[in-house]
């Protein structure tokens, strides 16, 4: 977070960690490419070679069932494995409660040296550009096409609040829906020092009421309609992707029509010609 003074590659190094972990650096495997990211955007999908490249070197091959965590409990590792999901990974899954709950369940760690995995052979595969909405195609649908939900808190989604990043105006995508990551999630207290998300019935309510009921969630699930999330740079937006996922998977196990808005409000907020909405969420 743009907030944060925090060292992911330092804490990974001095553990604890799940024993054989490795550090997938989302914002390493990414598009770094000036060219491409001319805004510097952080986390964005990265080519297909980087992202080979990357799995490689983890050891890492198309039948390997990856899972991913986090430090905090649930808050990046969902973008972790929406990227392996965009790149045709199917096996791969999110901890929930991530490191800490794994520690206060009593979970086996390390510390010290990282381990080195062998390399790996992982064929190119290629990027389904049907999980990523860009900023030439986000916001320009009619509202019957493409349902926009953003997972940043109320203030900064009304324009009441600043955002973190200077210089960058708060607001929403017209027409957009308000689908607070925090609120699929439990809260980190002193006994529980992990978010996690929350029981599938509670799950079904929010995602069902932010997308706009059942007629508009069924749609999302036969493929009729896409649920894009966004956030302030793509990544809890993946909090409420996995939490789609999860409600579709209870709901019969189809597979919901969802993207990312890859660049998020970020990218949005930056180009002068973008509408930028005020106020509280339509009902």
């Amino acid at each position: 977070m743009p907030t944060s003074d925090r060292n992911g590659n330092d804490e990974f190094a001095a553990g604890p960690r799940l024993p054989g972990a490795q550090r997938f650096d989302i914002d390493a495997v990414a598009e770094l490419r000036p060219d491409v990211n001319p805004l510097a955007l952080t986390h964005m999908i990265p080519t297909v070679g980087v992202f080979q490249d990357a799995v490689e070197k983890f050891g890492i091959t198309p039948d390997t069932h990856v899972v991913v965590y986090d430090t905090i409990g649930v808050f990046s590792s969902p973008r972790g494995a929406y990227t392996f999901k965009t790149f045709g990974h199917d096996k791969v899954s999110v901890l929930d409660g991530g490191l800490p709950r794994w520690i206060a369940e009593g979970g086996e760690v390390e510390v010290g040296d990282v381990s080195k995995p062998e390399v790996a052979s992982y064929p190119a595969g290629e990027i389904n550009h049907d999980n990523i909405r860009s900023g030439e195609n986000i916001g320009r649908s009619p509202e019957t096409a493409e349902i926009v939900l953003d997972a940043r808190n109320i203030g900064r989604f009304s324009g009441e609040e600043p955002e973190p990043r200077p210089g960058l105006e708060s607001g929403h995508i017209p027409g957009s829906g308000h689908l607070p990551f925090a609120s699929l999630l439990t809260e980190a207290t002193p006994e529980r020092p992990y978010t996690s998300f929350k029981s599938p019935a509670e799950l079904r309510e929010i995602v069902v009421a932010a997308v706009g009921g059942e007629a508009a969630w069924n749609d999302v699930l036969d493929g009729k309609r896409a649920a894009v999330f966004s956030c302030g740079s793509g990544l809890t937006a993946g909090v409420d992707w996995l939490a789609a996922q999860l409600v579709a998977e209870a709901d019969g196990g189809k597979n919901p029509k969802t993207a990312i808005y890859d660049e998020s409000w970020t990218g949005y907020a930056s180009r002068p010609q973008s509408v930028i909405e005020k106020g509280e969420p339509k009902k």
